[in-house]
């Protein structure tokens, strides 16, 4: 199989100048190695261009205006070659080996995707369904190979024919926030595994462009997206129900929750119906975590 690796980047040349060269001495089962820059004004395009000059398996694509980072990612893994991508955030520092120690697990050609087990956070994510919401939380047992809920868009690599099938990062989701979530969700549900491979080790300096947006603004996406994450894919009347009780519950304590509820209805009236392949129900997967 052919494998890309696709670093994501916005703005971040001083993480490039970082990170880059070490992505790519790090990789060599890679057939390339993407730069898909969404329309960066910091001159990062050209010093992956002075790059390409050592590199010729570096390829750049670069963006004239900026879309956000998932429509940025979709773009990015439709025009890469391999069967498998490597999704990589501009702040991750990988370790020898980071691509060789999942591949075994694509011998599996249910396997969606594998997560890498990020230094001194190492856990997969566990999802559950408490308090109306749909909710997460680190692994613990990290010593072995694990189920996980979903694998960061950053930190992963995937099945690109898989990743397709799904129509990737959902554009309802944008700018940022819950895309990877909700791919997994939408994976598992129709029928796939995704995993978290320990012995797969990159370093996350978290230095990401997010840092330059508002907590409010970052603050309001999140909520506005951990709802979207229940109404676009629980189905479960039951959970549904129990979602509405919750939700008067947050509108009492903090009127300012309907600006959540009217933005996530905007977000729905504009956007596409989710794509998803149904074979296990929510409670089926709720089950796999539980064990």
């Amino acid at each position: 199989m052919k494998i890309s690796v696709l670093v994501t980047n916005w703005n971040g040349l001083s993480l490039l100048k970082k990170n880059l060269e070490t992505v790519i001495k790090l990789s060599p089962e890679a057939d390339e190695i993407i730069v898909a820059d969404d329309a960066s004004q910091d001159k990062s395009c050209d010093f992956v261009k002075d790059l390409q000059k050592k590199y010729p398996q570096l390829k750049l694509i670069a963006r004239t205006k900026n879309f956000g980072f998932g429509h940025n990612s979709n773009d990015a893994v439709n025009q890469a070659k391999g069967d498998l991508v490597v999704l990589l955030n501009s702040d991750i520092l990988p370790h020898p080996n980071y691509i060789k120690n999942t591949l075994k697990h694509f011998d599996n050609p249910n396997v969606f995707g594998v997560g890498f087990a990020e230094l001194g956070h190492e856990n997969y994510a566990r999802i559950f369904w408490k308090s109306g919401y749909l909710q997460h939380e680190p692994g613990t047992d990290i010593k072995k190979t694990h189920i996980s809920a979903w694998v960061s868009g950053g930190s992963s690599i995937i099945r690109k024919d898989l990743f397709q099938k799904l129509g990737g990062f959902d554009a309802v989701y944008a700018p940022f926030y819950s895309e990877d979530l909700d791919l997994g969700y939408r994976a598992w549900k129709s029928g796939y595994t995704l995993l978290w491979e320990p012995k797969s080790i990159v370093e996350h300096n978290h230095e990401s462009t997010m840092s330059k947006f508002s907590k409010n603004l970052l603050n309001y996406v999140k909520e506005r997206n951990r709802l979207l994450n229940v109404w676009r894919n629980i189905t479960d009347k039951k959970l549904l129900g129990l979602n509405k009780i919750a939700l008067f519950f947050r509108v009492l304590s903090g009127p300012n929750y309907i600006k959540i509820i009217r933005a996530t209805n905007k977000q729905i009236r504009h956007s596409k119906p989710p794509i998803v392949f149904p074979k296990l129900t929510d409670q089926e997967i709720f089950k796999l975590f539980s064990r």
